[in-house]
This record gives C-alpha cells, sequence and structure tokens, in this order.
C-alpha cells in the first residue's frame, strides 16, 4: 500500500437516478434542435463549395480557361483595394504578386 491511506471505494446508489446519463442525451438533443438547421445550411454550402473547387482544378488541368476571368476585369479595381488589405492584414508589406501592384 505504500504509505497512501486507505480510500473507501463509493458505490452508486441504485434508487438516486444518474444524473449524467440522463442530462447528456437531453444536451445533445437541445444542442440538435438549436444548432441543425444551421449545420445542414454550413454541411450543404462546404459541399458545393468543394464542388466548384474540384470544378476549377480540373479546368485547369484541362487547360480549359476560367469563364469567370473576364467578368472579373470589371471589378478589378475594388478587389485591388480588398487584396491590399489582406495581403496587410497576413503580415506581408508588400504585395506577393510582383504584377499585381497595389502598394
Amino acid at each position: 500500500h505504500h504509505g497512501l491511506p486507505h480510500r473507501p471505494v463509493l458505490r452508486h446508489n441504485l434508487g438516486m437516478p444518474d444524473w449524467r446519463s440522463w442530462l447528456e442525451p437531453v444536451g445533445d438533443a437541445l444542442r440538435g434542435a438549436a444548432l441543425g438547421r444551421h449545420e445542414q445550411f454550413m454541411r450543404q454550402y462546404s459541399s458545393e463549395l468543394n464542388d466548384l473547387f474540384l470544378l476549377l482544378c480540373h479546368m485547369e488541368l484541362m487547360g480549359i480557361p476560367n469563364p469567370a476571368t473576364l467578368y472579373l476585369l470589371d471589378v478589378y479595381p475594388l478587389l485591388l483595394d480588398e487584396f491590399h488589405l489582406w495581403h496587410r492584414r497576413m503580415g506581408m508589406h508588400r504585395s506577393p504578386l510582383g504584377n499585381l501592384p497595389c502598394c
């Protein structure tokens, strides 16, 4: 017994309910009721983004030009401002793309 005091073994009272085993499923049900639709939306949105990403990757591999490039020319000035804010937020003092002058 290595000099440690003897500790009595605690036994559950059979007449008392085990609150943890009861509260855990109730908590799961409440969480599902509160967040279920949001989680379903986020899973669907994530799946759509993944599909779009894979489509763009396959188009790039096949040498098919991205049709969004032509439409982005109209919003290029707006994207340039956003790009500048992004690379500054990432800790890059200059544009990481040499051909995209924003600083």
